[in-house]
């Protein structure tokens, strides 16, 4: 099997990655060159000449994306010098929240042996704006084998061709697609969550009230023989109905809470937060901006945010143990955002990055598809915090 290929630089030249050289760097090089030195400082030169001179992005960056050098083209087109680059997180600066997973993701993987090439991921510059680069990332190794970081080496993807256009419109039809898809599903949620609530809840009822005068009936008449055990098996009958009544509501409300289109995404949220406290007993508080108490949220938006928020709690409910949960809605410009945070185990990239984490790519499919995206970050015995913003256009006043 072919190995990946590993850059194997010296102590010294892992230095020369650096721009600049010291004052006593400086006073060295003055000096005498000692034996065995010339080809060090001719390996040294050239990492120096790279960073330079490169028409490619270069970066060093570690295996949690904190950036350890900075080259000449990357000061350029991101608007960072390299000092204000330095020693920060690259993932923060310069991607966007929903692809930063996934980019960790492939550097654990590069870290681990791989080799990725053609990696194409947003590159965030100072100015707000994103250009596609196509990354190529290895490991840097120093003389004794230690990593002495991951070097990534980028350059713009040029977009116009025939075959990105017809790719776009093809993602623009797929997408209009889905959108029409999960109206449909949510319609038809509707529907069977009021044929539950209205035929078979009504019928319930109506045999609850039987049963009830039945009861009343029984107890009300001289004694026959078995009287009492046929008064026991009514009584039984009522409480199965009222178990099998609540179970038809519960259903109905988890296809599509009434509240949600009667009332709004806010007493719907508080709806699932009751649920929340009165299923595991951990307290779950929910803080609403005071403007978004007063305005009709889109449809699509209330329901993405909704059904978002409704896995997000049933995965609290179900891993992370947690005494407290905090929801809070708010908007900022044209974007509604929802964060929802506990105080559980933290999940971990792991489970994230794994096939079974199948609820967490659909949060993320649900709210791309109206132009939002969902991040979530966990920390071990911390917690978990996730983020989900859509955008809403224009606000209906109530």
């Amino acid at each position: 099997m072919k190995r990946p290929r590993t850059h194997l630089v010296t102590a010294s030249s892992s230095r020369a990655l650096g721009r600049g050289m010291s004052k006593s760097d400086r006073t060295k090089a003055l000096c005498p060159p000692k034996p065995g030195s010339l080809l060090t400082e001719s390996k040294d030169h050239c990492y120096r000449t790279l960073l330079e001179v490169s028409s490619s992005v270069i970066l060093l960056l570690s295996p949690e994306s904190i950036i350890l050098e900075w080259s000449r083209t990357a000061e350029t087109v991101s608007g960072w010098i390299a000092d204000e680059a330095l020693g920060r997180s690259y993932v923060e600066l310069c991607l966007p929240i929903e692809a930063r997973e996934s980019f960790l993701t492939e550097l654990a993987r590069v870290t681990e042996g791989s080799d990725v090439k053609g990696l194409e991921f947003p590159f965030r510059v100072r100015t707000g704006s994103e250009t596609m680069f196509s990354w190529n990332i290895t490991r840097v190794l120093g003389a004794h084998g230690g990593l002495i970081g991951l070097m990534a080496i980028g350059t713009a993807v040029i977009p116009g061709t025939q075959a990105e256009k017809e790719l776009r419109l093809a993602h623009a039809r797929l997408r209009s697609e889905a959108l029409r898809a999960q109206r449909a599903v949510e319609e038809e949620r509707r529907r069977i969550a009021r044929e539950l609530h209205d035929e078979f809840g009504q019928a319930l009822t109506g045999l609850k009230f039987d049963l009830a005068w039945l009861g009343r009936t029984l107890a009300q008449s001289p004694a026959p023989t078995g009287g009492e055990a046929l008064l026991n098996k009514v009584h039984a009958m009522s409480g199965s109905v009222d178990a099998l009544l609540e179970s038809v509501r519960a259903t109905a409300a988890a296809l599509r809470p009434a509240m949600l289109d009667d009332l709004g995404l806010v007493p719907a949220l508080e709806c699932l937060a009751t649920r929340l406290q009165d299923c595991t007993g951990a307290r779950c508080a929910i803080d609403v901006a005071p403007g978004l108490a007063s305005i009709a949220l889109p449809s699509e938006a209330s329901t993405a945010l909704f059904r978002i928020a409704q896995e997000l709690l049933t995965n609290v409910m179900r891993h992370a143990a947690a005494s407290l949960v905090h929801m809070r809605l708010y908007q900022d410009g044209s974007r509604v955002t929802l964060e929802v945070t506990d105080n559980g185990k933290g999940i971990t990239r792991e489970r994230m990055a794994t096939l079974r984490s199948f609820g967490l790519r659909g949060m993320q499919e649900r709210a791309a598809l109206l132009g939002g995206h969902v991040h979530i970050v966990g920390t071990s015995g911390v917690g978990t915090r996730a983020i989900v913003s859509v955008p809403v256009g224009g606000c209906v006043a109530l």
